[in-house]
C-alpha cells in the first residue's frame, strides 16, 4: 500500500486476492481483482504492486 488503508478496504482486498490466487489465477490478476473492491471505497489507487521491480 502506497499510504495507510482502512479496515474495511484492506479486508475486501485481501480476500478478492487471496481468493483469486487460490483459484490458481496470476499475481497480477488477483492484484487487479483486489483493487476493483475498493473503488467504491476510494481506495483503488491506494494498493501498489512491484514484479521484477517494474511497479505495475
Amino acid at each position: 500500500m502506497n499510504k495507510q488503508i482502512g479496515d474495511q478496504a484492506a479486508i475486501k482486498f485481501a480476500v478478492a486476492f487471496y481468493d483469486a490466487l487460490g483459484a490458481g489465477e496470476t499475481m497480477e490478476f488477483a492484484f487487479e481483482l483486489g483493487c476493483s473492491q475498493l473503488v467504491g471505497l476510494k481506495e483503488h489507487e491506494t494498493p501498489v504492486i512491484y514484479i521484477n521491480g517494474v511497479r505495475l
